[in-house]
């Protein structure tokens, strides 16, 4: 062992024996959490694979035809895809390398060898790596039906192509080139063009049923380069500078925080306080018009500075007419709903500002609801013309006329954009109401209901268009629609 893998060896167990002798927990109690949590994961995997199945037994029923079959098998390769970008998009955001703030302040301040820090990082990340895209593969092959052993390979193909990709990033991180955001977005084009292949029913043969011979040289091919890369990625470790290594790690403790306290509206936050951090600057645009319309105008400028809000609205376009290829039927309108809330959520970025900073709001010369209208009308205006752009598939799912499907239509947007507003404005847990046990310690009684916030006003609004996808229905969800959006807009 080297000298400089010594110190840090020594200054580890150093931190370690600090940190013991000041641990607070037992032995038993961090045995009884570590039960709870390989219980609660079990469970829950047992869950998702009963899920899995009986979607699978389910949709199974309803596609018959040469197209829907096509679709299904396609689904598989796109379900592998996609879990390969988006490890790899994770790990652009993370680092992938990372410390926490501690080793970096503690350590990467001193005058040590940095591979011999991080070292044990890397075959952690490609571990983790390898595992959540062997994951969504399999789950994806498994809702494809794909033969036993198939599935086996293209999981296993999954995974090397993950630890790939870990390795690359890895070395560009280490170099700083623009080879990882190149990949990310090279990837995101080409699951999008095999979306719309399949949204279009021209599948081609790349895409059928996978045979074992390739996958096993594809399994084997990735595994080499793999481990080639993993050999470069450790050798270029000692030339991450410091700011790339904990950049990354500043994130874990809010993300973590933003994820033990179930508000996935802080975590969103974390995420745009660091986009517009790498940013740093914006150009300034004069103002037009007075009052309301000041604030209207300034959501303009706002999507102007962030064309990739609307780029990916526009590309998830795609997911309902993929809903209507796989023959999913009425559900098509929770693929319609679904899509909009989490595609266009990003547009009420100014709503979410006002409701974080109540200060802010009281500011304006103008009524808070008038402030929130101003800021509503862009955003939602742009998701109905989204969900507008979904008629065809509306009624290539559900039938009846295109007036009909219009109104449907319509109605799904609605849903999504009054969706969005109750996610953007929902308050943090307050801790001042009673406090409940749980195994993570006592909690607010609005902690877990937080978490379904969004989702609530979703499900309300599509619960009609399923009973009923017709005018009436459409009616139905749009009074219920206004009502919320009355409500969440006039609320203090």
């Amino acid at each position: 062992m080297s000298a400089s893998a010594a110190e840090v060896r020594a200054l580890r167990s150093q931190i370690r024996t600090w940190r013991r002798g000041r641990v607070d927990t037992s032995l038993m109690e961090a045995l009884s959490d570590a039960y709870v949590v390989v219980f609660s994961a079990l469970v829950l995997g047992a869950m998702a694979v009963n899920v899995i199945l009986n979607v699978h037994v389910i949709t199974s029923g309803g596609c018959s035809s040469v197209s829907c079959l096509d679709a299904r098998d396609a689904l598989g390769w796109l379900f592998g895809l996609g879990a390969i970008t988006v490890v790899l998009a994770t790990a652009r955001l993370l680092g992938p390398m990372l410390v926490t703030p501690a080793v970096g302040t503690w350590l990467l301040t001193a005058p040590l060898d940095r591979t011999a820090l991080v070292r044990g990082r890397l075959l952690g990340t490609s571990v983790v790596a390898a595992l959540v895209g062997a994951a969504l593969a399999a789950t994806g092959a498994a809702l494809s039906a794909y033969p036993v052993d198939v599935i086996g390979w293209l999981t296993l193909l999954a995974g090397s192509v993950c630890v790939l990709l870990v390795a690359i990033a890895t070395v560009d991180q280490a170099r700083g080139g623009p080879v990882v955001r190149l990949l990310v977005w090279s990837l995101g084009v080409v699951l999008w063009l095999g979306l719309v292949l399949v949204a279009r029913d021209d599948v081609p043969a790349l895409l059928r049923v996978p045979a074992v011979a390739p996958l096993r040289v594809g399994v084997v091919v990735t595994a080499v380069a793999g481990v080639v890369l993993l050999v470069l990625a450790y050798r270029s470790l000692h030339l991450i500078r410091r700011e790339r290594l904990v950049s990354g790690g500043n994130l874990l403790p809010g993300i973590s925080g933003a994820l033990a306290s179930l508000d996935l509206t802080l975590f969103y936050d974390i995420l745009v306080a660091r986009h517009w951090r790498a940013r740093s600057s914006v150009r300034v645009v004069r103002g037009r018009g007075s009052g309301a319309g000041a604030l209207v105008w300034r959501e303009v400028v706002r999507l102007r500075r962030t064309p990739q809000v609307l780029i990916g609205l526009a590309a998830a376009l795609v997911l309902p007419y993929l809903a209507t290829a796989l023959g999913l039927g009425h559900v098509m309108v929770v693929a319609v709903t679904l899509t909009g809330f989490g595609a266009g959520v990003g547009l009420f970025t100014s709503l979410r500002v006002l409701s974080r900073t109540a200060s802010l709001l009281r500011c304006f010369p103008l009524p808070a609801s008038t402030v929130r209208l101003a800021c509503l009308g862009v955003p939602c205006l742009a998701l109905l013309l989204w969900s507008l752009a979904t008629t065809p598939a509306v009624h290539g799912a559900v039938g009846g006329s295109w007036a009909s499907c219009v109104a449907v239509a319509l109605a799904c947007g609605a849903a999504s954009a009054t969706a969005a507003v109750r996610w953007m404005t929902s308050h943090p847990p307050d801790y001042r109401l009673p406090l409940i046990t749980s195994p993570m310690g006592a909690v607010p009684t609005s902690l877990y209901v937080s978490v379904l916030r969004g989702f609530d006003v979703l499900l309300l609004g599509t619960v009609p268009l399923l009973i009923s996808p017709t005018p009436t229905g459409a009616a139905w969800t749009a009074g219920l629609m206004a009502a919320v959006l009355a409500f969440l807009v006039s609320r203090p």
